[in-house]
């Protein structure tokens, strides 16, 4: 599959996005041959916004229902996507793909599932060419193109007795999962491998996420966990215990294999995976 000569539009459905690491992936997108639309409020700002609700929305609207775009891209996370979630429309008219990570998992609910529509967890335009590593750029052109990814080595944490794990790829940024918990698009991740990552929260929040998200019966029918990187999530002073060993102990009720190794979040390595698609976990490697 090529990309050259698809249409990218450019949305901001979250936080205020640095126009100068945009402009840097936008120049990065034009260079793999994409044509790049920059929604009209994506310079907008409303408080720590990208612009007013109702214009985001709009933006995001516009580019899922426009017939000559493509790809939709997400330009920053932060917080925001949610106000924009009543705009996702009923049905896309033509194939899409949306890109996008952090915040933009609120989107993935709205729209994993629906006909003519692709969700890559992948970076945002405010990173993709100024914060995130190489790998990670060639990972999310790789997987616009259709091309299957080279296994990736893991680290088992918690053995279920399951040598082989079959199942669809889920999960996102769990604060933002946790938000989403009782509402219209609360994530399902029923026969699902579940990747998870997170940025600036202290320990504490994340284990009070993952009891809302254990509670309200989201990860029911997990068949796997696999934990990204969690930047900026310190422990308590003096801990005697890891971030890892903590995740253990609030997944492993669900008796299924907890891996961690996965290089997604928001650090250097974020390599992109399509939401829904097929993956298997044998010999501690996640092969899709």
């Amino acid at each position: 599959m090529t990309v050259d000569g698809q249409t990218v539009a450019v949305v901001a459905p979250a936080g205020v996005p640095d126009m100068e690491h945009v402009e840097a992936s936008i120049a990065l997108l034009e260079s793999w041959g994409l044509r790049v639309q920059v929604g009209a409020h994506v310079r907008d700002r409303y408080r720590y916004h990208a612009g007013k609700h109702e214009d985001r929305a709009a933006d995001l609207h516009r580019a899922l229902t426009d017939p000559r775009v493509d790809i939709v891209w997400v330009a920053r996370g932060g917080y925001g996507s949610v106000y924009c979630l009543r705009a996702v429309p009923e049905a896309v008219p033509c194939a899409k793909t949306l890109v996008g990570f952090s915040d933009a998992t609120a989107l993935f609910g709205a729209l994993h599932g629906m006909p003519n529509v692709r969700v890559i967890h992948g970076p945002t335009l405010n990173g993709l060419a100024t914060r995130h590593d190489d790998a990670s750029r060639d990972s999310v052109l790789a997987e616009l193109r259709g091309e299957r990814p080279a296994p990736v080595p893991l680290q088992r944490l918690h053995d279920a007795g399951a040598a082989r794990v079959e199942g669809h790829l889920a999960g996102g940024n769990i604060t933002v999962l946790a938000s989403l918990a009782g509402t219209p698009w609360q994530a399902r991740c029923d026969g699902a491998i579940v990747l998870l990552e997170d940025v600036t929260e202290l320990a504490y929040r994340i284990d009070r996420s993952v009891m809302q998200l254990r509670e309200a019966g989201v990860f029911d029918g997990a068949r796997a966990f696999v934990l990204g990187e969690f930047i900026r999530c310190p422990l308590p002073e003096n801990a005697d215990f890891t971030l890892h060993d903590m995740l253990v102990d609030l997944l492993k009720p669900h008796g299924v294999p907890i891996y961690a190794g996965f290089p997604i979040g928001h650090g250097t390595r974020n390599h992109a995976w399509t939401y829904g698609a097929r993956a298997v976990l044998e010999g501690d490697r996640l092969v899709r």
